[in-house]
């Protein structure tokens, strides 16, 4: 992966504290709640565009969201690059990065090994109880990130059952 152009983004369910730095650029998912150095922020969820505006929150890295989200908002920079919304940010991002990125590492990310969908956002966005299908929902949305056929690296914990998503989706086993 040497000399590929590569990025980290970093979704918001449990194992997202998997990240521990990396060498490219990395997108967070949703409000910032972690403290590491990032370029951009993913955001495609009007609840958390609400909740930037309600906090009078401003970044100073770019939020990439859909046209329709980036109307809201108008005092942190943004940029309208999402043409489809893949049911959660981390996919949407993935899938606009794929566009020009070789490698694209996802943490946080549980979703995709498990049925888990808790998220970090909820602490600040209580939200109702999710439906016990979503992973599988999430994970169809996920196909067409697959079908671009560039690198995609899971990391997820040691024990985790990997899912065969394809020859260019492979699992990075974290040992932490």
């Amino acid at each position: 992966m040497v000399g590929q152009k590569q990025i980290a983004i970093l979704g918001n369910g449990p194992s997202r504290n998997l990240y521990k730095g990396f060498k490219g650029e990395v997108c967070l998912c949703n409000i910032p709640q972690i403290d590491v150095a990032y370029d951009y922020i993913s955001i495609v969820d009007r609840k958390a565009v609400d909740y930037i505006i309600k906090e009078k929150l401003s970044y100073q890295k770019p939020i990439l969201t859909t046209d329709e989200l980036a109307k809201f908002l108008k005092h942190t920079p943004t940029q309208a690059v999402f043409k489809e919304k893949l049911m959660n940010s981390a996919a949407t991002a993935a899938y606009y990065f794929a566009q020009t990125h070789d490698v694209i590492w996802l943490y946080g990310c549980d979703a995709l090994w498990s049925k888990n969908t808790k998220s970090h956002q909820d602490i600040l966005i209580p939200r109702p109880t999710r439906n016990s299908n979503l992973h599988n929902q999430w994970r169809e949305k996920w196909k067409t990130v697959w079908a671009t056929g560039k690198t995609f690296v899971i990391v997820c914990p040691k024990d985790a059952e990997t899912i065969d998503y394809g020859p260019n989706v492979v699992w990075n086993h974290s040992k932490c």
